[in-house]
């Protein structure tokens, strides 16, 4: 991990390391970053503890612990933090950083991302085995823990279309025995597990159901989540349109040619008119690390080739390189 671990408390009692950040001036600590924007759109603004004033979101930028990220219309944010974890705002959304504990010699990571309105996507790539790790995104109805996976959590703005006994299966409250039909009332929650492993703990009502990669799940508020269903493009638009919202591909970043013959795993840089270069096929990921498909934004189409699904084709278009099964 390129970012070191800058700030530490010791909790006294606990003996906890967190790694927490604050922008200048708030109780007096010095700036500390958690992680920094690796893409932004339109106007999304940011506010500090300590600064209540809201500040634009600029590329590049340090996120901070406590910070608490809001979009309008047409715009989105994306973030990389320390741990390898990535969060994608998506537009009209209101996200809180309101727990960030990193401490990585003792293979520990606890996360909890507050949402208060909107839909946001995460990608936790990295496991962590220490005393009470975890990665949690909560809504006011609901909590999406995940177990190593890509995940999509939003909170439903209007009610969408009723679910039963149809072509996507039955849907029902896990406490209910029978094809009770259901709807995605307003105010509730949803999570989407777009990965291609680990699954997302989904708690709402005092129960609990997994969510496995390829579905999603939906809890009305104070209720219990429904069972999970496979994501296919007659899922509702509330499920499609989160998805579809938080996607957000990396800016790219210019670079020298020698940074790209690093990159590549090159010795020497070529010279000018020699043809170009050899370019050897890049060195593989190692385990432990992120894998850079689902940094680069590819949200949908991250898992169109997942065993058994053909995802979303024909609800949002792509081109017949991503999917071939699609007819332009």
């Amino acid at each position: 991990m390129r970012h070191a671990l800058r700030y530490t408390v010791l909790l006294l009692g606990i003996g906890t390391t967190m790694a927490i950040g604050w922008p200048v001036g708030a109780q007096g600590l010095t700036q500390q970053a958690i992680g920094f924007y690796l893409t932004v759109i339109g106007k999304p603004t940011v506010v500090h503890v300590g600064q209540p004033a809201a500040m634009p979101v600029k590329l590049r930028e340090s996120v901070y612990f406590k910070d608490v990220i809001e979009t309008q219309a047409d715009s989105r944010a994306k973030a990389l933090f320390d741990d390898d974890s990535i969060l994608t705002v998506g537009e009209n959304s209101r996200v809180e950083v309101s727990e960030y504990i990193y401490d990585p010699a003792n293979n520990q990571r606890s996360s909890v991302l507050r949402m208060i309105q909107g839909k946001a996507r995460a990608l936790v790539g990295k496991l962590f085995a220490g005393l009470g790790s975890k990665f949690e995104v909560h809504t006011p109805t609901a909590v999406a823990a995940a177990r190593g996976t890509y995940f999509v959590v939003w909170i439903e703005e209007k009610a969408s279309r009723k679910m039963g006994l149809n072509e996507i299966g039955t849907v029902r409250p896990v406490s209910v025995q029978g094809p009770e039909v259901a709807e995605l009332q307003a105010g509730g929650t949803g999570v989407a597990n777009i990965g291609s492993s680990g699954n997302v703990a989904f708690t709402s009502g005092g129960k609990t159901v997994e969510v496995p990669p390829g579905s999603y799940a939906f809890a009305p508020p104070g209720m219990p989540p429904f069972a999970p269903v496979i994501i296919t493009p007659t899922a509702p638009p509330g499920v499609t349109g989160a998805i579809a919202s938080t996607e957000v591909p990396d800016v790219p970043q210019p670079e020298s040619p020698s940074q790209v013959v690093t990159a590549l795993g090159q010795g020497v840089v070529p010279l000018v008119g020699a043809g170009g270069p050899i370019i050897a096929p890049p060195p593989p990921v190692l385990p432990g690390l992120t894998p850079p498909s689902p940094i680069s934004g590819a949200g949908i189409s991250a898992i169109i080739n997942t065993p058994g699904i053909n995802l979303l084709c024909g609800v949002v278009r792509v081109c017949q390189a991503e999917c071939p099964s699609c007819a332009e």
